[in-house]
């Protein structure tokens, strides 16, 4: 047997599994996160001191196969994670391509001149699954199986998931979900800083942003395909792969000596607040809230490039919600 063969057999007690469940499931995911912050920056003389007030509220929808697994998706063990969805990934691949002819695999190397990862890269304007729906990472990681296994083998691999005792369901965004945004952001920035080139004079600036959307249309559909979450049934904990918030299209106006600068730019959330709701929700019950203290040293601008010391606290609220929707 080849290597991928050895790959997907070997381990075949603890590869994923099935209990026969009737019908697809959807959740709606809501999340809402509150920031006050402030802080401060000195680079030698220069100088600021920023505030801010930001709110986040998202909310969509995920949808599982209503099939239980025997593993989780989003294992917190990175290299089980990794084995767990390319093996996730190949039988859903396989269930594609027998969808498509008639209920059986095509023979080996049936499809190999269909498509292939390389061509696709070299397509100008190709994005796999988007653009070019036939090239899902999923089917052609399938077109490879059939590459080195015979159709009997990549059955046997199938039905592994068929075996019960799964407590696991995967839940995945889809395109054209329900889904609200609701985005309010406002900052001050003021101080002193060298504009010119040998940065020898001091000049005061403030810059004020400002944004309040519910997003464009392609934000509200981007939303659709950022989230996956598991959910243990057992107990009812659910594991989120990217707690996922964006940044709202506002307003900045720079003042200067030199006058006004004002743009349409993205306003980015604190690079701690993020990272901190991110890690909390890798692993959560699926309702909650938390607030925490947290010390901010990433600049509130986004702007690593003026160097020396940025020093800040954010107050910080999060609640959040997987639950099904009101209505189905």
């Amino acid at each position: 047997m080849d290597t991928f063969s050895r790959l997907f057999f070997v381990s075949w007690a603890m590869t994923i599994s099935t209990a026969a469940v009737a019908s697809p499931i959807e959740r709606q995911f809501d999340l809402r996160v509150d920031v006050d912050a402030t802080q401060s920056w000195r680079n030698a003389l220069q100088w600021s001191k920023a505030t801010t007030q930001q709110h986040y509220d998202i909310s969509t929808r995920l949808r599982s196969d209503g099939r239980l697994y025997a593993d989780n998706l989003l294992d917190p063990d990175m290299n089980r994670r990794i084995r767990i969805k390319g093996e996730y990934y190949l039988y859903q691949g396989l269930l594609q391509l027998k969808h498509e002819n008639g209920g059986r695999l095509p023979a080996s190397g049936a499809m190999s001149s269909e498509i292939s990862a390389e061509s696709l890269q070299r397509t100008p304007g190709c994005i796999m699954g988007v653009d070019c729906p036939g090239a899902s990472p999923e089917r052609l990681s399938a077109i490879a199986a059939l590459e080195d296994n015979t159709p009997a083998e990549l059955e046997t691999f199938m039905k592994t998931y068929d075996k019960p005792g799964g407590q696991w369901l995967y839940f995945m965004s889809y395109s054209g979900c329900p889904n609200r945004l609701q985005l309010g952001y406002q900052a001050h920035f003021a101080g002193e800083q060298a504009f010119d080139h040998d940065k020898k004079r001091l000049q005061p600036f403030q810059m004020d942003w400002a944004a309040k959307t519910q997003g464009t249309t392609e934000e509200q559909q981007s939303l659709c395909r950022h989230y996956v979450i598991t959910l243990n049934t057992v107990t009812g904990d659910m594991y989120v792969e990217n707690a996922f918030i964006p940044s709202p299209r506002g307003v900045s106006v720079r003042t200067t000596g030199r006058g006004n600068d004002r743009r349409e730019v993205d306003l980015p959330p604190p690079y701690e607040v993020m990272r901190w709701v991110d890690d909390l929700l890798h692993k959560a019950a699926d309702t909650g809230k938390q607030q925490a203290k947290l010390h901010l040293v990433q600049p509130l601008d986004g702007n690593s490039s003026v160097l020396g010391l940025f020093d800040g606290t954010a107050n910080v609220s999060l609640s959040w919600s997987f639950k099904p929707p009101a209505r189905q």
